[in-house]
């Protein structure tokens, strides 16, 4: 019989709540362009959610979106299913004539949540979790664990829920980027372009934009320049296209930085393309030209608490990491689904650095009844959790 480590997840009070809308100011952004609008035949104007200096950095203060006016209900349900294609989780945004509609109405409910809000991370202690650092692992220990927001957990859980229909409740995740690429490159999506073999896709949009389509995921990475065999492969961030050359985004790992649709441009001022390789993969759901079997257990998607946890990592890990963690395999499985490791090797194969990040899932979604526009609970909202 196993001997579980003692620990427990407390909900914690919080000197804040977890998310929070910034002051906002509202401005055009003529230079948004939509090309399956634009196909249609269907007018729009650019707008941004300019939030100026409760954005951490400037390039982090806009939050794009796109004004159709009031639309007939046949133009409607074409915009809904254009752009809700991608996702088995549907908008659920109703017609009304003479109502008022934005880009955002026909994304999946998720993307129409989180627009423009800023995630709080917050940190807790608990006991009962292992430190690894130095040459020791000490059992029952006290440990920090930090709840936070990244790019890749965001759009692991916008590709989750685009795989499984009517998911309705937001997980929070941050796993490592070992774990976060090998999801993203596994067995449920397939390479649809990289940079790598192809650079003009960074300066040729035409070309780019060609063979993509909404829901594809954009990796961007680098390697270490020491190394040639990809070992020292990093993710840096993930996004999600809605349109040609418009992607959704957790705009960054830290604080005071927004969920948001961006462009092209909004992409490359962050990350120089000279610097990173990038790639788009598809959901093989998506590819029906994929050589994988849609609806097997290797191509659905699964949660973050299946994947990320340290129960995961661990299975996943080489034989050194797994005699180094395999205390990890005495938490709880409730416990492991809930937590990631992220932790940083020295040259002598020591532990310098690590972090234990939660899972969390949110409560429902809540949607308006008169609209149907999706938004996150109030829990959300709550400095509890």
């Amino acid at each position: 019989m196993s001997t579980y480590l003692t620990f427990l997840l407390v909900p914690s009070i919080l000197a804040h709540a977890l998310f929070l809308r910034p002051p906002s100011v509202l401005k055009p952004y003529a230079a948004l362009n939509l090309a399956t609008a634009d196909r249609l035949g269907i007018p729009y104007k650019g707008i941004a959610h300019d939030a100026g200096k409760a954005a951490s950095l400037p390039g982090f203060a806009l939050t794009l979106d796109a004004d159709f006016g009031a639309l007939d209900k046949q133009t409607f349900t074409k915009l809904k299913s254009e752009y809700c294609a991608w996702s088995e989780t549907k908008s659920r945004v109703t017609w009304k004539k003479g109502r008022r509609y934005t880009l955002l109405d026909f994304l999946p409910p998720l993307l129409q949540a989180v627009s423009g809000l800023h995630f709080q991370s917050s940190r807790t202690k608990q006991k009962g979790l292992p430190s690894f650092l130095g040459d020791n692992t000490r059992k029952y220990t006290e440990q920090e664990v930090l709840l936070t927001s990244n790019c890749w957990g965001f759009a692991w859980e916008v590709l989750f829920q685009a795989d499984n229909a009517d998911t309705s409740a937001l997980t929070i995740s941050t796993a490592d980027p070992t774990s976060a690429w090998r999801q993203f490159t596994g067995p449920g999506f397939d390479l649809v372009q990289s940079s790598r073999t192809q650079p003009k896709l960074l300066t040729d949009a035409s070309l780019r934009n060609r063979k993509i389509k909404g829901g594809d995921v954009l990796l961007i990475w680098h390697t270490n320049p020491s190394t040639t065999s990809g070992s020292d492969l990093y993710l840096d961030h993930v996004a999600t296209l809605l349109d040609d050359d418009v992607y959704y985004e957790k705009s960054g790992s830290g604080d005071r930085v927004p969920f948001r649709v961006n462009t092209w441009d909004g992409l490359t001022a962050n990350f120089p393309p000279s610097v990173f390789f990038w790639e788009w993969r598809r959901l093989v759901r998506n590819n029906s030209l994929s050589p994988s079997v849609y609806g097997s257990a290797q191509t659905r998607l699964r949660p973050a608490t299946e994947i990320f946890g340290v129960d995961a990592q661990v299975a996943a890990a080489n034989k050194i990491e797994r005699d180094r963690y395999s205390i990890l395999s005495e938490l709880r499985p409730s416990v492991a689904k809930k937590l990631s490791l992220q932790a940083e090797t020295g040259e002598d194969g020591t532990i310098e650095a690590q972090t234990f990040t939660g899972i969390l899932e949110l409560e429902d979604l809540v949607f308006d009844k008169e609209t149907g526009r999706a938004r996150l609970p109030p829990s959300a909202f709550m400095p509890e959790w």
